[in-house]
């Protein structure tokens, strides 16, 4: 092709600009128009109108651009309108899946006027961090900045799971890692499947990369290969997993995340959140990563604040295959893990015993408290973590978790999760249930 046809075509999209534009003026007006007639005190965003749009669009469009390219234009189009109907009362302004964010409240860890309490409210190991954990540090060398990607730590843990690597990211809690992953596949516009019961972080996340959630649907507490793949779209690019669930405590089986990544696009990445994977001892649970070696589009995160009892160091991992995890290592921080945390984390992962002392005493006590909760005829949901979930009417719940509080018992109360009609209890020490079981016993006779 010529240079002078080049600039005929370049011409020509010149003119299809100006007509864009034209049209998008007098889009503008009519937007403004219609948010005048609105309601000022109620919100100006119709999110099924906008959905009725772009399958409207989408029928429609016949053109080479892709599907998702459409469907983050015209999300687009719909952030600017709604920034037309809306009176800012200060000139800083965010965008709108930032507005919505509800900021992440973890567990209670504290009563008024109690000096000791039981918590119970935030699945934290009990029983503390391996002994072998020396806490006297050399702090001379805290002038320095840490190893820019835990190469040290990395290694042990490449040796530890028999994995590469230069196939992990570490990350300040695996919630970090969780942020990479949108960070490094998702576009304003673009959605995010996660489970409707899930955990709270895969919302805020979704919401701060600018895309939107699709949620798919539980069953009996329990996501499915069906209700998964029934929220993907032309614009799906991320799906996030927590096997186990964390509040519902299911799990998916090996086969069934086999399943998925054979329904799911090449392009679409799952990330499978593996916070409570240690505490799972069922035959058809993948504790492992073989499933990186099979499909390229998949992270397993995995995190030292569970069973290994690490949360206040913050330090959480991912593995994926190479062309993934080089992605991840562009977004990620040169020093987003410190000295110490490495250090403990290392030390920690050495303890094989520690871990199971810690899995064994989840699962004895446990199997108890649930067996007391039966026998007070409080249902039990089969949860595979480190915590109870227990379902009752409503009011019964809220009794429940006000009383125990009042004895110095905090547990989790699960409306911002979308379960009004449920508690998470996590499993503490031996004596803490068996205190736990005493005041229940009273609340619930």
């Amino acid at each position: 092709m010529s240079k002078k046809e080049i600039e005929i075509l370049r011409d020509e999209i010149n003119k299809l600009d100006n007509q864009l534009l034209d049209i998008l003026d007098k889009r503008s007006y009519v937007v403004t128009k219609i948010g005048k007639l609105k309601n000022p005190l109620k919100s100006v965003i119709d999110e099924n109108r906008e959905g009725l749009i772009l399958n409207r669009i989408l029928s429609l469009y016949k053109g080479k651009y892709s599907k998702d390219s459409i469907i983050r234009i015209w999300r687009e189009l719909f952030e600017a309108s709604s920034k037309l109907q809306i009176n800012f009362l200060s000139p800083i302004i965010t965008k709108r899946s930032i507005e919505k964010i509800s900021i992440y409240k973890g567990g209670k860890s504290k009563i008024k006027g109690a000096k000791k309490i039981i918590k119970l409210s935030s699945n934290e190991n009990p029983f503390g961090p391996s002994n072998k954990i020396d806490s006297n540090f050399d702090i001379r060398s805290l002038n320095k900045y840490p190893e820019i990607s835990g190469h040290t730590l990395r290694k042990e843990l490449a040796k530890f799971h028999k994995i590469e690597a230069e196939q992990i990211v570490l990350g300040c809690g695996s919630d970090e890692t969780l942020l990479f992953a949108a960070l490094s596949f998702c576009q304003s516009g673009d959605e995010i499947i996660h489970s409707e019961n899930g955990f709270a972080m895969y919302s805020i996340i979704t919401k701060i990369v600018g895309s939107v959630s699709k949620l798919a649907k539980e069953i009996n507490y329990k996501l499915t290969v069906k209700s998964i793949c029934d929220q993907l779209t032309p614009a799906t690019k991320l799906i996030y997993i927590a096997n186990p669930n964390n509040p519902t405590g299911s799990y998916l089986s090996k086969t069934e995340i086999k399943a998925i990544m054979l329904k799911i696009p090449k392009n679409v990445i799952l990330v499978l959140d593996g916070a409570y994977a240690e505490y799972v001892e069922k035959d058809d649970y993948d504790a492992g990563f073989s499933l990186v070696k099979e499909f390229e589009n998949v992270i397993i995160t995995r995190t030292f604040s569970k069973a290994y009892g690490l949360a206040g160091i913050r330090l959480g991992w991912c593995y994926s295959g190479t062309k993934v995890s080089s992605i991840l290592n562009r977004v990620k921080g040169p020093f987003n893990t410190n000295t110490i945390a490495q250090k403990i984390a290392i030390i920690s992962l050495q303890d094989k015993n520690h871990i199971k002392m810690v899995v064994n005493e989840n699962r004895k006590n446990k199997e108890w408290f649930e067996n007391e909760l039966s026998n007070l005829n409080i249902k039990v949901i089969p949860s595979y973590a480190n915590f109870s979930l227990i379902e009752s009417n409503e009011e019964m719940i809220i009794k429940i978790a006000e009383n125990l509080e009042k004895e110095g018992i905090i547990v989790r109360q699960l409306h911002s999760y979308n379960l009004p009609k449920c508690l998470r209890i996590s499993i503490g020490t031996m004596k803490d249930m068996k205190k736990t079981i005493k005041f229940l016993k009273v609340i619930c006779g």
